[in-house]
């Protein structure tokens, strides 16, 4: 049975908690809040801790403390010597990823969830093989109402999320080209932004829809994939070009196994702790994605 410390227990820590011990692994909450260190010990864990050292017998680390205080954790934990899990994002600022980067950390990789995703890995595939023709757009919609997360503001809570799937569809972020912001006060409530040109990607997030929405469409020249919600088990395809009339196109349904994607990346990091292969996603990735949130912000700055 591997031991896991776990860092940070609340709303998504609980989350990864549950699903740590449905895998079958030990663990060992470490969080300053004795109420979220008492909830932790009712609902399964083996320890619970105020003090990061106590980890150092662990056979791997879960960061999922607030994404502000990433830089001063990692550091706590850089010489413990054992592979770390990071929740995303690495950092809100590009001068924190860089000096997590310049740390001399164990492996060291990112929760980006949706990587893990069954539909968004079968958009991938859509994409790779050619079905859908030459892959012309990628479009995102990720809003809600609000965030239960103060620390930072939406874009950072939010946008992570739809670099990633670019990264998985695509197999790279396209370089940024404008972007404009909904600010309220210094906070970004909202953006929509535009990165790359054939494929482009357009990424639209808000906490100011009353409806909760999470669409990926992905536009071919031979016809258009959408994976309508997070929660379904299918991809529909509407097969068609451009100039296909409207009733000769032809819709697809594919399903795939809707397994939680949570449950499945920390399925992968403890298979790596194991000796299998690493997570998808590297701390390279990890400040990538930082360093294209700020120029997003820097191009809304420009508009605004």
């Amino acid at each position: 049975m591997l031991h896991i410390g776990l860092l940070g227990c609340g709303i998504w820590g609980r989350n990864i908690l549950n699903d740590l011990i449905t895998l079958g692994a030990s663990v060992t909450v470490c969080d300053p809040d004795a109420d979220q260190r008492q909830w932790a010990l009712q609902h399964g864990a083996l320890h619970v801790t105020d003090q990061s050292d106590a980890l150092r017998v662990c056979d791997g680390l879960i960061v999922a403390t607030p994404a502000t205080t990433h830089r001063d954790v990692l550091t706590q934990i850089a010489t413990f010597g054992k592979p770390i899990f990071v929740e995303k994002p690495l950092a809100t600022s590009l001068a924190d990823a860089q000096a997590i980067g310049a740390l001399v950390l164990p492996p060291t990789f990112l929760m980006h969830i949706w990587r893990y995703h069954s539909g968004v890995q079968l958009l991938g595939e859509l994409a790779r093989s050619g079905e859908l023709g030459d892959v012309l757009l990628l479009k995102t919609t990720r809003t809600n109402w609000t965030s239960p997360r103060t620390d930072t503001d939406s874009l950072w809570t939010l946008a992570p999320h739809d670099l990633t799937i670019a990264l998985e569809l695509l197999g790279h972020i396209p370089p940024p080209r404008a972007a404009i912001a909904e600010r309220h006060g210094s906070a970004i409530r909202g953006m929509t932004a535009l990165l790359g040109d054939r494929p482009g990607v357009v990424i639209d997030v808000s906490t100011r829809y009353a409806d909760k929405r999470r669409e990926i469409r992905l536009h071919g020249t031979r016809g258009v994939a959408v994976l309508a919600d997070e929660l379904v088990d299918y991809v529909d395809i509407w097969w068609g070009t451009d100039q296909t009339p409207p009733d000769a196109r032809r819709h697809e349904r594919r399903f795939f196994e809707a397994v939680s994607p949570l449950q499945r990346e920390l399925a992968a990091f403890l298979t790596y702790l194991r000796g299998g292969d690493a997570p998808v996603s590297d701390l390279a990735e990890g400040i990538e994605v930082v360093r294209v949130l700020e120029e997003l912000i820097a191009l809304s700055q420009k508009n605004a």
